[in-house]
């Protein structure tokens, strides 16, 4: 029998997603772990997802709303301040969990040492604008030790995200004062950062538990890219004390280099030439600077899309010829 308290939280901020949402939260109806509550929080919809959200109204879903967006940090912390379970549990709108998700999740949280968060694994699904599959790629945390904590789990903060099924405790959720209301994007690497000098420990649970669809532009994956290395830089200022010790020398590099792609990625080409000069700087100019430089450069993504373009339209004709 469920408890009085709910073990598991599922928060899901959303906004005009009216059908994406109703896949997520068929997802979470799926699970083979019946304890659980569900916080869906509307940021500011416009379209039919507060309607639809009505329907799916009862005892195990609450729907919240925001009459005007205020990004995914809002809405997620509205969310986690109604909830009652042991666990807050982060899903995006446009993922679906696997029926064992849930119950993966709570074998791990009394498996061994007492964790504050988890992740899972994903699928993640790489589609076009016509959502079709261009490709996949999958998480593999097996080779983890148990338990990260400090500087090891800070290493792994470029590799996740919330959309890693990311559930924390409740009371741990409280004590760090939720995600930071001021930043519209990288309000996760924020979070976890906060969680490893703290001191909290994590876990993964290493099993593919999530599909993550990376074409449609979530609340979380949807407040337009543009600005996000600038975000980025202020989560390193705001905590410039602890990641400058000399033992997370590394991992500022890799973040620093993160930000030179995202500016890359923008077009902001001055920006991203600045961050070269950072990265000069601190002696940390590798070959991946000019493999991302030829990735993500305007020029070159241009270049790549006419290729492929050109490759398609060779396929479909060689396909037609074969069929005449």
């Amino acid at each position: 029998m469920p408890s009085e308290r709910p073990t598991f939280s599922v928060v899901i901020p959303t906004r005009n997603r009216a059908e994406l949402v109703g896949r997520a939260l068929r997802s979470v109806a799926a699970q083979t772990f019946d304890d659980y509550e569900i916080i869906v929080v509307d940021d500011g919809s416009t379209d039919s997802t507060p309607a639809f959200l009505e329907t799916v109204r009862g005892p195990k879903c609450r729907a919240l709303r925001n009459e005007r967006g205020q990004g995914v940090s809002i809405a997620r912390n509205l969310g986690a301040g109604a909830a009652t379970g042991e666990w807050i549990c982060f899903l995006d709108d446009d993922d679906e969990m696997r029926p064992h998700a849930l119950a993966s999740l709570y074998a791990r949280s009394i498996s061994g040492p007492k964790l504050d968060f988890l992740w899972v694994g994903r699928l993640i699904h790489e589609r076009d604008r016509s959502r079709r599959e261009l490709s996949r790629r999958e998480d593999d945390w097996t080779r983890l030790p148990p338990t990260v904590s400090g500087s090891s789990f800070l290493a792994l903060v470029l590799k996740i995200a919330t959309n890693s099924l990311f559930t924390i405790r409740r009371s741990v959720f409280a004590a760090v004062g939720g995600f930071d209301e001021k930043l519209r994007m990288s309000e996760d690497r924020d979070m976890f950062i906060t969680l490893a000098e703290s001191g909290y420990q994590g876990g993964a649970v290493a099993e593919t538990l999530l599909d993550v669809d990376e074409g449609s532009a979530s609340l979380s994956r949807g407040a337009a890219s543009r600005g996000g290395p600038d975000i980025d830089l202020k989560v390193i200022d705001k905590h410039a004390g602890y990641l400058r010790r000399p033992e997370h020398h590394e991992f500022l590099n890799d973040y620093l280099v993160a930000v030179y792609a995202g500016y890359l990625e923008e077009g902001s080409r001055s920006a991203a030439m600045r961050m070269v000069g950072e990265l000069r700087r601190r002696r940390a100019l590798k070959y991946m600077v000019l493999r991302l430089y030829v990735r993500h450069a305007p020029e070159f993504r241009a270049l790549k899309r006419l290729i492929r373009y050109d490759l398609i339209r060779r396929r479909r004709l060689l396909r037609s010829l074969k069929q005449a």
